[in-house]
């Protein structure tokens, strides 16, 4: 992109979640401003089909695989994307999962844990393995998406907001 002040050329991106929605529309805009991005999500198809589209735009996207519930593939993807680019510049935690709408009363013991384990464990395990190389170069972001649904929290409203 041309005429803006937001060049991120030589910089490394991991998008998680970036196979559709807001995930891959970050993934696309970070390359049209000149990062190498890593395209991420639980499917390898839907993340090549993203990559491909950055590639052919003259952008610089590879594919690594992550379910960020599994410990092992968030290790993996940081790993991966540290030894392919040399390093991790931007992180864009977006990957989250929804399966329960409804009461907090109601809410089962393994959807609280689902919800809590992707949409919040999987952002400390991927800072805690990204934000180190960053501290040492004494520069880098971290980027949380979430959701606007605790602002203000309505009645049915799933966790987090947590209104019965």
């Amino acid at each position: 992109m041309k005429n803006t002040p937001f060049d991120l050329t030589g910089k490394v991106a991991i998008v998680t979640g970036s196979s559709r929605g807001i995930g891959r529309s970050s993934a696309e805009l970070l390359a049209r401003l000149g990062a190498k991005v890593v395209v991420s999500s639980r499917k390898a198809d839907a993340c090549k089909e993203v990559a491909d589209g950055i590639n052919a735009a003259g952008g610089d996207a590879i594919v690594i695989p992550c379910n960020i519930a599994r410990k092992a593939e968030v290790e993996a993807l940081i790993a991966g994307a540290t030894t392919h680019y040399g390093k991790i510049d931007i992180l864009v935690c977006n990957a989250a999962v929804n399966p329960y709408y409804g009461p907090l009363l109601d809410i089962t013991d393994e959807a609280f844990d689902k919800i809590m384990g992707s949409n919040v464990r999987s952002n400390i395990w991927l800072s805690a393995l990204a934000i180190p190389q960053m501290a040492e170069r004494g520069n880098g972001s971290v980027i949380i998406i979430s959701s606007i649904g605790g602002l203000p929290p309505w009645v049915g409203q799933n966790p987090p907001g947590m209104v019965t």
